[in-house]
């Protein structure tokens, strides 16, 4: 009997733009798992405590996330900073 795949993944992969991406001298991070928006704020605050300075954003599946949204498995996630333009 094969076995049922879980729910969700281990762990999420955040694509990171502009002074976020310099900050993790990276493009992406993979972070554990967390349920929603909200969580996944909090575990990046801790990991990254500047950002709890910086205004950010966070996307995911290329909407801006301006309520705590629930995260489902593969979901796209990205950090992104204040962005200004016309």
């Amino acid at each position: 009997m094969e076995q049922q795949a879980s729910v969700h993944t281990n762990t999420i992969n955040i694509r990171l733009f502009g002074q976020f991406a310099e900050m993790a001298g990276s493009q992406s991070i993979d972070v554990d798992w967390v349920a929603d928006t909200d969580s996944l704020r909090r575990v990046l605050e801790a990991r990254f405590p500047t950002l709890q300075q910086l205004p950010y954003l966070v996307a995911v599946d290329k909407d801006i996330a301006s309520d705590n949204m629930v995260l489902h498995p593969h979901a796209v996630v990205a950090l992104l900073p204040p962005y200004s333009g016309g």
